[in-house]
This record gives C-alpha cells, sequence and structure tokens, in this order.
C-alpha cells in the first residue's frame, strides 16, 4: 500500500527528469513571442471619457449619500420643530407629533381644580 506522500511526489512534474520533458527550441520561441506581444498590447481599449465620467459619478454618490445621511440625522428635530402652541387665552393646548407618527395633544385647562379627601 502507497501512502499519500509517495503518491504526491511520484505525481509531481518538478521531480521528474527535464530530459524526458520539455520545449524544442521552436516550441520555447514560439511562447516567447506570444507572451511578448500580449504584454505589448494594452489590457483594454480606454476611451478619453471614461475617467472623467467615474469621478463625476464617484462625487453625486457621494453628495446623495451626504444628502440622505444629513436628512436622516435631522428627522428627529423636525418632531420638536412642529410644536404648537395656542395663545394663552381660556384653555391652551400643546400638541406635537412623535416621528413614529403619534399625536399627543396636552389641554391646559386655567380652571381645573384638583379637589381631594382626606381620611
Amino acid at each position: 500500500m502507497t501512502d499519500f506522500k509517495t503518491l504526491l511526489r511520484t505525481g509531481d512534474p518538478l521531480r521528474a527528469p527535464r530530459e524526458a520533458e520539455g520545449l524544442s527550441s521552436v516550441q520555447a520561441a514560439a511562447m516567447r513571442r506570444q507572451v511578448l506581444n500580449a504584454a505589448r498590447r494594452p489590457d483594454v481599449a480606454r476611451t478619453p471619457w471614461q475617467q472623467p465620467l467615474a469621478v463625476a459619478a464617484m462625487l453625486a454618490l457621494t453628495i446623495a449619500a451626504g444628502v440622505l445621511g444629513g436628512q436622516r440625522l435631522m428627522a428627529p428635530t423636525a418632531a420638536i420643530d412642529s410644536a404648537v402652541v395656542t395663545p394663552p387665552e381660556g384653555r391652551r393646548q400643546f400638541q406635537f407629533e412623535t416621528p413614529g407618527g403619534t399625536r399627543i395633544i396636552w389641554v391646559f385647562d386655567p380652571e381645573f381644580q384638583v379637589k381631594e379627601t382626606l381620611p
């Protein structure tokens, strides 16, 4: 039975004798030409408008993220700004709405009296 290390060593192409394998000089020259030709070609055909367009898109995304983030941070203070107070004639009311949509109305009655009974 052959162990795992022996199988790896026998299948390793770098341990095989070099003279049995290898490329002929014609094959090596053809491969070298292909590599050099590929290195001379540009990777991607680029147009002159691609880079400014990418910069403009990133600038627009940055501004949009700033505006949306600013609106999100300002949302809780908007509920405080929407408070309505009626003039102090007779009954007074204080109303506001929470960001979740809950309306709270307090009515202040100047004629209200607490009548308590003591035992």
